[in-house]
């Protein structure tokens, strides 16, 4: 059974903090929401709640980090990147405070809260912060693999979490490096693009297109900020044409970046997947994703037209 990638966040973070003592966490009394309520039972010393008070949050972890800690404030991601706004700028990215804001229900992944506490914005926000490293995590490999490597990093990190309940996709022999995109599928056709939980479903998408001829390849980025140009330009011109795919919308994410970096080097034909300049509403996950286009019939669909455009 699919298993919730905040609860593996809570127990890489409790592991970590047995390891390593500079580490906090800094919480907005969401503690069970965030699974730090794992962290806080073996280190209390070592956690510090704020309340409900989220700009206060941010402020608290950057003030922990001077003193050599490495703070993991945690909160929802609409709340870090929008009402935490202000501090996040001024303490964290333009201060480069030593601090990861661990950014939990990541897209549709609160749906029954509707569409106030759904973030599909957050990567456009973020990725604009000056000097800000910013990752999206897809499953629990990989959320384990990414909380080792930022808080070996020393710098502000915005670690996209998500709520849903996923399978591992990465192989445990996979190398995760921040800035290094993930070639998870070769193929000559078509290239995907893609970042998050979605990406099993472009997964999923890729067998469907090989049983009818289309051999596509798959990268997947963890890393939005700084976005591995050099693998994603190498695959490009190869392949020549691109489908991004991303749990957010279509105005400056992943599709954004890729856009960017492909108009200024090597212009060629993208697609890009994801929520198209509208808020989401309340429903069951997989059925909003499904709504808003993200279906795996619409990725394969996509692909489909983008190869008969060309016939």
């Amino acid at each position: 059974m699919a298993k919730q990638l905040r609860i593996t966040y809570g127990e890489a973070l409790a592991e970590l903090g047995e390891s390593d003592r500079r580490i906090v966490v800094v919480d907005a009394d969401m503690a069970e929401g965030t699974r730090t309520i794992d962290f806080k039972k073996r280190f209390p010393r070592r956690f510090f709640d704020v309340g409900i008070a989220e700009q206060n949050l941010v402020g608290v972890g950057a003030g922990l980090s001077l003193t050599g800690l490495i703070s993991f404030v945690n909160t929802f991601a609409w709340l870090l990147t929008l009402r935490a706004g202000d501090p996040v700028r001024t303490l964290v990215a333009y201060a480069n405070t030593n601090v990861k804001l661990a950014a939990g229900y990541g897209g549709f992944s609160g749906p029954m809260d509707g569409a106030s506490h759904e973030s599909i914005t957050d990567i456009a926000v973020m990725r604009a912060m000056p000097g800000l490293v910013v990752l999206s995590m897809g499953d629990h490999w990989e959320v384990k693999m990414a909380l080792q490597a930022v808080t070996r990093y020393v710098g502000p990190v915005y670690l996209r979490l998500s709520r849903a309940a996923v399978d591992n996709f990465h192989s445990t022999g996979t190398n995760f490096e921040i800035g290094r995109g993930i070639i998870l599928r070769e193929g000559p056709d078509i290239l995907f693009i893609t970042t998050g939980p979605i990406t099993g479903r472009v997964i999923e998408a890729s067998g469907k297109l090989a049983r009818k001829g289309i051999d596509v390849e798959i990268i997947e980025i963890h890393t939005i900020k700084p976005l591995d140009k050099a693998l994603i330009l190498r695959e490009a011109k190869r392949i020549g044409r691109v489908i991004t795919v991303e749990e957010h919308s279509v105005i400056g994410g992943l599709g954004s970046a890729v856009c960017e970096l492909l108009s200024e080097t090597s212009p060629l034909p993208v697609r890009r997947m994801g929520i198209n300049d509208t808020f989401g509403e309340t429903g069951p996950y997989e059925e909003l994703l499904d709504l808003y286009g993200l279906s795996v019939d619409d990725l394969v669909k996509a692909a489909t037209d983008m190869l008969e455009k060309e016939d």
